[in-house]
């Protein structure tokens, strides 16, 4: 933890992010039965199981395929209720939430029955930035950590949730190793 440079590194973007992005290993479908749909979503079945019954069908929506190596957070962490008080502003949300979970069904439903990882990604990496937008959490490093006494800091807030990732400097107090060692045992003390 106090060692974020031995930290392992994401299998595809190695080190332009401080860490390890958690990915699908194998091409994926992802089923969502009806009653876990969230009621903003609940257009969606209507009208899919009548235009596109390959993905909604028996009352619930597949989302696939996924292709191999897609970061699980992009879909596990999808927020399609708004947290607002202001009705007004809930609205227009899941209005959003609506229109893009609407596009990313349809776009991944015009691939054709056996597609390849290739086709899928193409297809998904038009709607990463919308998934993004959506995203109750877009930070999909699992192994970030902190980085008190490494001599990194990360700027207070960047506007882009992928520059964030890569916006690390190397200035701030540094503990030696032997510090962090005896920090280490001072915390097993409590």
């Amino acid at each position: 933890m106090l060692w974020p440079e031995k930290r392992d590194r994401d299998s595809v973007l190695g080190d332009k992010v401080p860490g390890m992005v958690d990915r699908t290993t194998s091409q994926s479908f992802l089923r969502v039965s009806r009653g876990y749909i969230p009621p903003p979503l609940d257009p969606l079945l209507g009208l899919g199981e009548r235009f596109l019954p390959a993905a909604f069908r028996g009352g619930g929506i597949d989302i696939g395929p996924i292709p191999t190596g897609t970061p699980v957070n992009l879909l596990a962490s999808l927020n399609v209720l708004s947290e607002d008080p202001d009705p007004a502003k809930r609205a227009e949300y899941e209005g959003k939430a609506l229109k893009r979970v609407g596009r990313m069904l349809a776009d991944l439903k015009k691939l054709p029955p056996n597609a390849t990882d290739e086709q899928a990604k193409q297809v998904l990496g038009n709607l990463v930035n919308p998934m993004l937008e959506l995203s109750k959490c877009p930070d999909m490093i699992v192994n970030r950590g902190h980085y008190f006494g490494t001599g990194y800091l990360e700027p207070a807030e960047q506007a882009d949730p992928a520059l964030r990732a890569q916006a690390i400097t190397d200035r701030g107090p540094r503990l030696s190793d032997s510090d962090k060692q005896a920090l280490i045992e001072f915390l097993k003390t409590f």
